[in-house]
């Protein structure tokens, strides 16, 4: 029976009635709400859930409205009385039916219930909307706290590029008469090399090593550079530190590599490196 129904609803291929039934009692640990509720379930294509659901809301709000008017409607009347109230209310209901198809669309395709139609049956379904509601507004605090989790990651890779490029990108987020920080550029690490510092040495492989020794040493001092450059954070500091430390420990191999190589081919050895590791500072 209509006085039964708790819910109406469709979710994509399925149809239900949510009938609340005091003949049956629920002793389910996850049944939240009143006890009793009988859920029956049909399925088919989307096309044709939608239709039955908007059908039986329609029926629904039928049985609503004549439930209205018997209310309403005096002991004894004479025919032309109640032929006369009959067409009164044909109009209200074409109405009644544009509007609730006017809601259906504000509806998803893929869902919809007797909650969202605007049913005011029981006081189960009010309560209902009123969790949907809340609900709702905890999705929308959560997306809101994401959305500046985002803006702010924005933000520090913009900041981030300034400090490289000397200049703001746009995609930098403003607020409304907000201007953009003003940042400073991150220490210089370019290095141009001397034509006059690379070695003429007669034999190609001790040229190549000589030339890589001076370049690595130009790297050197470029990683010595960041890694010096203040208020770092603490786990930017520690890598820009161990680089450092990979980078003078490669120029000494190359050192090594060269003094070894000189050694072989009757050579002295020779100590240009004049950078020590950070463990023996």
């Amino acid at each position: 029976q209509w006085k039964q129904l708790e819910n109406l609803y469709f979710r994509e291929k399925k149809f239900a009635v949510e009938v609340h039934d005091p003949r049956r009692i629920s002793v389910s640990r996850r049944t939240f709400g009143q006890s009793g509720l009988v859920v029956q379930t049909w399925y088919a294509n989307t096309s044709l859930i939608k239709s039955i659901w908007v059908m039986a809301i329609s029926q629904h709000q039928f049985y609503l409205d004549r439930k209205q008017s018997k209310a309403k409607i005096p002991s004894a009347r004479s025919l032309d009385d109640i032929a006369m109230d009959l067409t009164e209310m044909g109009t209200p209901k074409v109405s009644k039916l544009v509007t609730l198809e006017a809601k259906n669309q504000l509806i998803m395709a893929s869902n919809g219930s007797l909650i969202s139609s605007g049913s005011q049956d029981s006081e189960v379904s009010e309560e209902q909307k009123k969790e949907k509601i809340m609900e709702l507004k905890k999705k929308e605090k959560l997306l809101q706290e994401k959305l500046l989790q985002k803006v702010e990651e924005l933000k520090k890779i913009c900041l981030r590029e300034a400090e490289l490029t000397g200049k703001m990108p746009k995609e930098y987020p403003l607020s409304a008469g907000e201007e953009p920080p003003q940042v400073r550029r991150r220490v210089g690490t370019a290095f141009k090399l001397d034509d006059n510092l690379l070695p003429s040495e007669e034999d190609p492989a001790l040229q190549d090593l000589e030339s890589n020794f001076i370049i690595q040493q130009k790297l050197v001092e470029a990683a010595k550079k960041l890694a010096s450059e203040p208020d770092l954070c603490k786990n930017v500091k520690k890598k820009r530190k161990q680089e450092y430390a990979d980078a003078v420990k490669k120029l000494q191999e190359i050192e090594n590599s060269i003094n070894e190589y000189r050694i072989k081919c009757g050579k002295k050895p020779t100590q240009k490196s004049t950078l020590t590791l950070p463990g023996r500072q």
